[in-house]
């Protein structure tokens, strides 16, 4: 997966909508990220969680096109989950109060001293390590990455003195085959082409193939 420039973001304490989190993955977020094809630093793809109704990779069908530009970020409208999509990938970070299993540094990223922030997903699902958030969106910072939500009409929320940019419930973001779906349940992002992807909630992640 080909990352793209990061956003240029003073370094950030987040303790927000993320835990230090990123994708392996792309660019598109914050400073101090792993920048490599989906995972930088040595990226382990998570075992699959089997679920009763497993949720599945949202068509693009109804979905704001998002296609003009390198990256879009949004965050959940609790503000706990913040994601980006791009046209070769698509991630979130774990949200400050997640309660899933993450997997240690050791094993995805040993040699970066990071901490294993979040989930993406491009040819494959993969966990990535980062120092600030890739996905930031915040709107005091708007730039790269929030110029899709101009002109939505769609609401802010605000977490931790920040002003964000969200995706509301039943909304859908696509760029190419790329696609996100927000929902009171979690967000879900995948490749609607593959059929592989995620769901992040504060419950945990789910990994969809």
């Amino acid at each position: 997966m080909r990352l793209r420039p990061v956003l240029a973001v003073a370094a950030l304490l987040i303790t927000a909508g993320c835990t230090t989190p990123a994708p392996p993955l792309p660019s598109g977020g914050p400073t101090s990220v792993v920048s490599v094809s989906p995972p930088a630093s040595s990226p382990a793809t998570p075992p699959a969680s089997p679920t009763a109704t497993a949720p599945k990779v949202p068509d693009t069908v109804g979905a704001l096109d998002v296609t003009a530009y390198e990256v879009s970020m949004f965050s959940s409208p609790s503000g706990a989950i913040w994601c980006a999509v791009q046209g070769d990938a698509a991630w979130c970070h774990f949200p400050s109060d997640f309660k899933g299993k993450i997997p240690t540094s050791k094993q995805i990223c040993p040699d970066e001293m990071l901490d294993v922030t979040g989930i993406a997903v491009g040819k494959k699902v993969e966990y990535f390590c980062s120092g600030d958030p890739t996905a930031f969106p915040d709107l005091k910072n708007a730039g790269a990455g929030l110029e899709w939500f101009t002109g939505t009409g769609f609401p802010t929320v605000k977490k931790n003195g920040f002003t964000l940019a969200t995706l509301p419930y039943g909304k859908k973001l696509a760029d190419g085959s790329f696609v996100c779906l927000s929902e009171t349940s979690g967000v879900t992002c995948g490749d609607s082409k593959t059929g592989i992807g995620f769901k992040m909630a504060k419950a945990g992640v789910t990994i969809l193939s």
